[in-house]
């Protein structure tokens, strides 16, 4: 990516610093954005408070995650200039980013993830230039993250040796808290999978990912949740009550739901299972994975028969 400002040069090496120490690009989308920023000022290579001032402040139509994503990215680069010997570079402080709003998950009703996961709305997906084959890998890869509970970017990062479907297991490596897991796919899953693979071995034999987009490529994180948008749409599955619209990361709260759930029907105890769903899914602590009692009270009424109301006992956490 070329820049123009005078911190041009700066912001090259942030970013290699950046990709190399983070293992992601994600907050890089921002840099080309602030290089015409302090390109359109004309200031010189030295970032202040005051020269800050305006990239930090909240664009009309904005979100707060993205002004917040914009206030981290010149937050690093300051903090990777004192790095490298440039002393006077001013840092953002903490507790300078706004809070962004709890996320509700959206819950789906099983009725919703029948019509989700019919072949009529499935079969909505039709090949783009960039993904000749998605009519087949998403399907599957949105059944993988429903059914496995992965976050999206563990299952669109799966390697074809990471899924092995002659022992029915899954390994999930590389994943955002450093904790690589072996997981097991169920019967039904497994069945589908080595159907899709025998399909993606004639169209792709060389792949790399096992669900790509191109032989040697795997899917954005955008693209999934633009594909995902589309056939929540086709499945006639709007906002909940609380306004918000439902993501594909709901489709891993759904399995923990679920699973939840269903321990608690069958009488079993919740906490005393919990360590074990933590691993499973994870998750860096046991706080992480508690966020999800947290919510079933509210909208899970066998929980609430048995156990009373213990939502506001439990502590709030971010999402592991």
């Amino acid at each position: 990516m070329s820049y123009i400002s005078s911190l041009a040069s700066r912001i090259e090496r942030f970013d290699e610093h950046y990709m190399y120490s983070h293992k992601s690009g994600s907050l890089l989308f921002y840099t080309k954005m602030f290089d015409t920023y302090w390109d359109s000022h004309q200031y010189p290579p030295l970032l202040t408070k005051e020269r800050l001032s305006g990239w930090i402040c909240r664009l009309d139509e904005e979100s707060v995650q993205r002004q917040v994503c914009r206030i981290l990215l010149v937050r690093y680069l300051g903090r990777y200039l004192q790095s490298i010997g440039e002393s006077d570079q001013y840092v953002l402080p903490y507790g300078i980013c706004p809070k962004v709003p709890d996320y509700v998950p959206y819950f789906f009703a099983e009725d919703e993830l029948r019509k989700l996961f019919s072949d009529e709305v499935m079969g909505s997906l039709h090949p783009v230039s960039q993904a000749m084959s998605r009519q087949y890998v998403l399907p599957q890869l949105f059944s993988t993250i429903h059914c496995c509970g992965l976050r999206p970017g563990e299952a669109r990062k799966l390697l074809v040796g990471d899924v092995d479907l002659e022992h029915g297991w899954l390994d999930i490596k590389g994943t955002k808290t450093y904790r690589d897991r072996r997981l097991p796919i169920g019967e039904m899953l497994l069945l589908e999978l080595k159907q899709y693979d025998l399909i993606m071995q004639k169209r792709l034999p060389e792949r790399k990912y096992f669900f790509p987009t191109k032989a040697n490529d795997s899917y954005k994180c955008s693209s999934l949740s633009i594909a995902f948008s589309h056939i929540l749409r086709d499945a006639g599955i709007g906002q909940s009550s609380n306004g918000n619209n439902a993501r594909l990361y709901d489709l891993r709260h759904h399995f923990v739901f679920r699973n939840i759930n269903t321990w608690i029907e069958d009488g079993k105890d919740v906490y005393a299972l919990l360590p074990y769903l933590r691993l499973y899914l994870g998750h860096s602590c046991i706080e992480n994975t508690e966020y999800y009692l947290h919510w079933v009270p509210e909208f899970f009424p066998v929980f609430e028969r048995l156990y009373g109301k213990l939502g506001d006992n439990l502590p709030e956490v971010s999402h592991g």
